[in-house]
Formats: C-alpha cells, sequence, structure tokens
C-alpha cells in the first residue's frame, strides 16, 4: 500500500489546524497516519470525528478500523452531496493524481468545506498500478488548477517535489 511522504505533514497539520474541523474525512487513509496525527495535533476543541474511504478493498485492515470512527468502502467521487456536505475538511494527501481531471474537478466543486489536497509536483506513473488499478496515476495537478478557492499554496512543499493547496470552502 503507497503511503504518503512523513515529511509533508507539519504542514498538512498546520493548515487543519488553522481551519480547526469538527469532522473530517480522509480519502485514501493508506496506513492511517491522518487519522492519528489529526487527533494528536490538531484541534481546540478537538476533532469529533475522523471518517476514512478506502476505494481499494484489499487496503481496508482492522488497524484502520481501530484508527477511524468509521471506514467507508468505496469511490469519494460516488458520494453523494449530502454525504461530502458532513465534511467541513476533507484530506486528500496523495489522491488527486489517481483521478481523471475532469473527475477530480467536479468533485472538488461538489465539496462545500473546506479541502486540504497534496499531490506530487512531477508527473510519474505509480509502478504499484499493475496489481491495484486504482494506484494508477490519470492526471498531474498544479496549484493553479484549483481557482479562486485557494487559501494558500506551497509549490514545493520541504524540497519534497509536493504541491500543498489548501481550498477554502465554497
Amino acid at each position: 500500500m503507497p503511503t504518503s511522504n512523513l515529511a509533508v505533514w507539519p504542514a498538512i497539520l498546520h493548515l487543519a489546524w488553522e481551519i480547526a474541523p469538527k469532522y473530517v474525512l480522509d480519502v485514501g487513509p493508506g496506513h492511517g497516519k491522518a487519522g492519528v496525527l489529526l487527533r494528536e495535533y490538531v484541534g481546540s476543541p478537538p476533532i469529533e470525528k475522523v471518517d476514512a474511504i478506502e476505494l481499494w478493498e484489499p487496503y481496508v485492515t482492522d488497524r484502520m478500523r481501530a484508527i477511524y470512527d468509521e471506514v467507508i468502502v468505496g469511490d469519494v467521487c460516488m458520494m453523494t452531496d449530502d454525504e461530502l456536505a458532513q465534511y467541513d475538511l476533507i484530506l486528500m494527501v496523495e489522491i488527486l493524481e489517481h483521478l481523471e481531471r475532469e473527475d477530480g474537478l467536479k468533485l472538488l466543486n461538489r465539496i462545500p468545506g473546506d479541502v486540504i489536497i497534496c499531490t506530487p509536483r512531477d508527473f510519474f506513473q505509480n509502478p504499484e498500478w499493475e496489481v491495484c488499478p486504482p494506484e494508477m496515476h490519470r492526471s498531474h495537478w498544479a496549484a493553479t488548477d484549483f481557482g479562486n478557492r485557494v487559501i494558500r499554496y506551497d509549490l514545493n512543499s520541504l524540497g519534497i517535489g509536493a504541491v500543498l493547496v489548501r481550498l477554502g470552502g465554497l
């Protein structure tokens, strides 16, 4: 199971801390790092609920179910507008590049709350895609691709080649 680079997480946590969310959805949770880090470092008042949605069922583990309040097995693009509206923060860390650009933009335009996105600065094909088709990189993103919702962005977070973007709510 691929995972995000730990070096980008202090910046992600700072952005989340600025938002002070009560309800968070972690899209593609990997090993559950966001669930653990958000509960420890973000929230005054504390976060009330951290859920995850994972497309690839074999990635869902008992450990993941212990970290998150709810683990949804499914496609975030198929969530209803009402389901997306339950969350005041949606994390998309190393996720958006797995969607076709049009699908990614449609999804972002349906999310009424804040979104934190971290995506590779440079395009590369994920070697795991042959074993796990959802791991295929289907698009490449720059900070300028997110329109007028951008509150803050970092083109090269900590020199690790990440585009980090915070989008404000609609």
